[in-house]
């Protein structure tokens, strides 16, 4: 009967370990996909807050170069002679502001993306 507890015991022991192996593994697995599931939920936070921004300056983009094709610049050839004109128009001279400061800020947009992404991948940003 003793050599049979004995064996148990032995067994148990050797249950013990092998299931604090695993559940370290696992504890290591999961703190990596925890991390990993914390960086990428800030980093659609960010990207959330400061894309908003920039899709505002799309939309106001694309939206401006279109209206100033059709508004400024007619495409008939009465629209030749009178483009001259219409360029001193206010709603025209507000159009080409936007085109041009939307160009500005998409082209600065570019830039600060790719900061970001030089920043996290060499990891110098540890905050997020």
């Amino acid at each position: 009967m003793a050599t049979r507890i004995n064996k148990n015991l032995i067994k148990n022991n050797d249950f013990q370990e092998k299931n604090n192996i695993l559940n370290t593994r696992f504890e290591k697995i999961y703190y990596c996909i925890n991390c990993s599931c914390s960086f990428l939920y800030k980093t659609i936070r960010v990207f959330i807050k400061i894309s908003g921004v920039y899709l505002l300056w799309i939309l106001l983009h694309f939206f401006a170069s279109y209206l100033y094709t059709k508004l400024c610049v007619p495409t008939t050839f009465l629209g030749l002679f009178m483009s001259p004109f219409l360029t001193a128009t206010p709603h025209c001279q507000g159009l080409r502001w936007v085109i041009y400061n939307g160009a500005n800020i998409i082209n600065n947009m570019w830039i600060v993306i790719g900061t970001w992404l030089c920043t996290n991948i060499m990891g110098l940003n540890k905050d997020v």
